[in-house]
């Protein structure tokens, strides 16, 4: 019997690469074979086996063990704790740019945008055992087609605001749920998150207003953007004061 990887047997797994190697190394050949004689369809199945190389070179420089010390080790710390603060750096100069009128600003926005999309979307993966990895994919995809909007480029219709009113029910459901549950075992916590249950709840509201209803109840666009700068002025500020609990810290590090 071969040794079981998750539940796969790791021989299976061995053969199914190779056959992949020898499927991807048939399909080079005969793409070049039909680049050589002018034959159509060389692109296609040269760009199809070229892919498939890349694949197979990257899958083998991640699954090296070794190069999977030196991504814990080194490279992953690297990326998190210096390349996405400055991506963040880049992402405000960039608004400030585009603000300004200034030249680079599509760059950086190009730049950080996907960068910080990537970076929730890799934050959402090393969590995927939580159902709270839905929130950072959820705005991940609202980041990366917030970019779309900016630099007007064509967009599928409903994904921003499909993924941004989805993420923003989650946040307080989740949020209450969480809340909810640590009442009995961790009160002070618990306050914490029902807390912070209110207040996106409140600002998840003004949101739907202001898409769906932006003149009902005699309120001008001008007000809500107002309503909206201080509620989240006022989630972040005790985002900042719940980060601060040693308990979270401690004992709850995926919700930290």
């Amino acid at each position: 019997m071969g040794i079981k990887i998750n539940g796969v047997n790791k021989s299976s797994l061995i053969m199914l690469r190779n056959i992949s190697y020898v499927l991807v190394g048939a399909t080079l050949t005969v793409g070049l074979l039909f680049k050589f004689m002018h034959w159509p369809g060389a692109g296609l199945i040269l760009i199809t086996s070229l892919g498939g190389i890349a694949i197979a070179l990257l899958e083998y420089a991640i699954c090296n063990p070794k190069s999977k010390l030196l991504i814990q080790n080194i490279i992953l710390p690297i990326i998190q704790n210096i390349i996405y603060p400055l991506l963040g750096v880049v992402y405000v100069l960039g608004i400030l740019f585009k603000i300004m009128h200034l030249p680079g600003a599509g760059i950086m926005l190009v730049v950080s945008m996907i960068g910080l999309s990537f970076a929730l979307a890799e934050f959402a993966f090393s969590i995927r055992r939580s159902v709270h990895a839905i929130l950072p994919l959820l705005f991940s995809i609202t980041v990366f087609f917030v970019l779309f909007r900016i630099l007007h480029w064509p967009e599928p219709p409903y994904v921003l605001y499909g993924s941004y009113f989805v993420f923003a029910i989650l946040v307080p459901v989740l949020l209450f749920l969480r809340g909810y549950k640590l009442k009995n075992t961790e009160s002070n916590l618990s306050s914490h998150f029902m807390v912070l249950a209110a207040l996106s709840f409140i600002l998840c509201l003004v949101e739907f207003k202001l898409k769906l209803y932006p003149e009902g109840l005699g309120m001008e666009k001008y007000m809500h953007y107002i309503l909206d700068v201080l509620l989240l002025s006022g989630l972040l500020l005790y985002i900042r004061k719940t980060l601060g609990i040693e308990q979270l810290k401690i004992k709850f590090q995926n919700d930290h």
